[in-house]
């Protein structure tokens, strides 16, 4: 490949490390998903089996398995400063029906979201706050049970990049 590709500076990618690595690192993220299949000492091996970096709808599974699934959207210039942009980081929790009981008498998917929001709200993890903006219940269909939140940050728009010529001649 023409790019060294663990040096590549974009917004999204940075964002999803980041948050790839707090949930990982969050043991009580780990209990909360309920896997009997994976080592919880093992959090890493969590990655692309209950928590993914984008948005999926779980298919058909032999077992009932709980997801977290999250994306990163660059929204729209500032309204009153073209220098900033509005980011967009958007969870969805799937849980499904027959493991939605927790031991703490907390429904696991407003668990998972209650864990989310104290792990991201207003943190400063990202190098600028992430407000919650949006928390909502819902479902997929009988099955699952999902809870989505939405947390907005404010970021530099990429100036350096905006004033530097295309590195490729394009």
């Amino acid at each position: 490949m023409q790019r060294d590709i663990q040096k590549i500076d974009d917004d999204v990618i940075k964002i999803k490390r980041i948050i790839r690595n707090l949930l990982v690192s969050d043991p009580d993220i780990i209990e909360t998903l309920h896997n009997h299949e994976l080592d919880p000492s093992c959090p890493d091996d969590y990655l692309n089996t209950n928590i993914f970096a984008f948005i999926r709808i779980p298919g058909v599974q032999d077992a009932a398995r709980n997801f977290i699934c999250f994306s990163v959207d660059d929204v729209e210039k500032h309204p009153s400063n073209t220098h900033m942009k509005i980011q967009q980081i958007q969870f969805v929790v799937f849980c499904h029906a027959d493991d939605i009981k927790t031991d703490y008498d907390i429904e696991r998917h407003d668990l998972l979201g209650y864990l989310i929001r104290d792990l991201f709200n207003y943190s400063l993890g990202f190098g600028m706050h992430a407000t919650l903006i949006y928390n909502k219940e819902g479902v997929t269909d009988v099955d699952y049970s999902t809870r989505t939140l939405r947390f907005e940050l404010t970021r530099p728009n990429s100036l350096v990049n905006a004033v530097q010529e295309n590195k490729y001649g394009n």
